[in-house]
């Protein structure tokens, strides 16, 4: 980086920085609650298969615990995913269902499609689920399950278009959407869903803070703003520095009878990592310095 980028790097994360902690509240806007890690798929695009921490569900005792908190604090939206399908959790309606009685305003989760039988898509409209994102990659069959190990194009487009049918016949609110992050042809991608849903996105395909700054992005350093908005919870209790942080590499601390939410959020350690985004000291954190959605 030269001196003008990291200058302009300086300028940047004090800015927009100074500003996230002017609008950053005591509690998470938004909490990411991974009930479970385990996957159905291997998608070329995904890192899951390196994943080395145990596959797990999450306890019900520490599920109810952050709910019961995130209601305590008027938590307006919690995501029921991080890193695996969430539909293969046996109890993912339930854990909808509670915490929608709790009061949380919007339940969301994101799902590769594969798992949402008419029977399950029925039981988590039911439930009160607010949102689902579909995850779906490429512009024809033979582009989609190249990219999206071993699912099968017909198929997740089959459920989808029950899904949508079954929430139709229920008067559902609930919101059904599509994001893509890989395909050759937008258009082609879009002809199989998008008369069908809410919403068809189109986003970048990130480097999982892995693999270094993507050739032809900016070097110009941004604060990110999850460190502010967001909080993940690993399967296992375990606070990860994001939702990119798929392994657990960076923690920031765990959940515990005696450990809130609140706590960790506003902990010496989450701080300091703030304080380092503000900074333009990015690289002095290892996930950070190599994630691509760390510069502008």
């Amino acid at each position: 980086m030269n001196n003008l980028q990291s200058l302009s790097s300086h300028v940047v994360c004090r800015c927009i920085g100074r500003m996230y902690d002017v609008v950053r509240g005591p509690f998470p806007a938004v909490v990411r609650v991974e009930t479970t890690n385990a996957c159905n798929a291997r998608c070329v695009i995904c890192p899951h298969k390196q994943m080395a921490r145990p596959v797990r569900q999450m306890d019900d005792v520490l599920y109810t615990r952050i709910v019961d908190e995130c209601a305590s604090h008027r938590c307006a939206e919690i995501h029921l995913h991080n890193f695996g399908e969430p539909l293969l959790d046996k109890h993912l309606e339930d854990r909808v269902r509670y915490a929608k009685e709790k009061g949380i305003a919007k339940v969301k989760i994101f799902s590769n499609g594969s798992l949402i039988s008419p029977e399950r898509a029925r039981r988590l409209i039911e439930a009160g689920l607010d949102e689902i994102k579909i995850s779906f990659d490429g512009a024809t069959r033979e582009e989609f399950e190249s990219i999206r190990r071993p699912l099968k194009f017909e198929s997740v487009v089959g459920n989808v278009e029950r899904l949508v049918a079954i929430r139709n016949e229920l008067h559902s609110p609930m919101k059904i959407g599509v994001a893509c992050c890989s395909t050759s042809d937008r258009q082609a991608t879009m002809q199989a869903l998008a008369a069908l849903v809410d919403d068809f996105s189109f986003g970048k395909i990130h480097n999982w803070a892995s693999e270094g700054q993507p050739a032809g992005r900016s070097k110009i350093r941004k604060p990110c703003s999850r460190l502010w908005r967001t909080f993940t919870v690993l399967a296992s209790g375990e606070v990860a520095l994001c939702c990119l942080d798929y392994d657990g590499q960076f923690l920031l601390g765990r959940l515990d009878p005696s450990t809130t939410i609140r706590d960790v959020f506003d902990s010496q350690r989450y701080r300091e990592v703030r304080r380092r985004h503000r900074e333009a000291r990015q690289a002095e954190i290892a996930l950070c310095a190599r994630c691509s959605k760390s510069f502008l």
